[in-house]
């Protein structure tokens, strides 16, 4: 495995539009993101999607989006995938990693995000890195599933 991901990760383009609807394609049943709202996204200043580009030509094996509002110490993983093609490589990780860093350097103090009460590795992967359930709603996926709310506080 790479010792520094951080090489391999950018800032997602319109270039990427396709392999961001692949991946999110291949990951959720449901509630994904339509190409629409990705083109939003990726062009909006509260909107940061980046990417891990550490396959074979460069080829997008992850991505996390962060949501950034004006006037908020606090950042929003809105969405995080891996490809399952690269799936336990570390992708989510350095995606997650890469993703608290840029939130401290914009001044955000804290990292939020929902989860699936199903999704266990989701789960596993936000308590390695420190997060903490603080919340929950109730029937918040469209299929009626809970979510809980998770944060960590941002230290350089």
């Amino acid at each position: 495995m790479n010792d520094d991901r951080s090489l391999t990760i950018r800032r997602a383009n319109y270039d990427d539009l396709a392999a961001l609807l692949e991946i999110e394609h291949a990951s959720f049943p449901g509630n994904r993101l339509d190409r629409r709202r990705f083109r939003y996204l990726l062009g909006t200043a509260h909107g940061v999607i980046l990417v891990d580009t550490a396959a074979a030509g460069g080829a997008v094996r992850g991505y996390i989006l962060l949501l950034l509002r004006a006037n908020s110490r606090v950042a929003r993983v809105y969405s995080i995938a891996t490809h399952p093609a690269h799936l336990k490589r570390g992708v989510a990780d350095a995606l997650l990693r890469a993703a608290e860093r840029l939130a401290l350097s914009l001044g955000r103090q804290r990292q939020r995000c929902e989860i699936r009460v199903d999704n266990a590795p989701s789960l596993a992967l936000f308590a390695r890195h420190g997060y903490r359930v603080f919340g929950h709603h109730p029937a918040y996926y469209e299929d009626g599933l809970d979510a809980l709310r998770l944060e960590k506080i941002l230290r350089s």
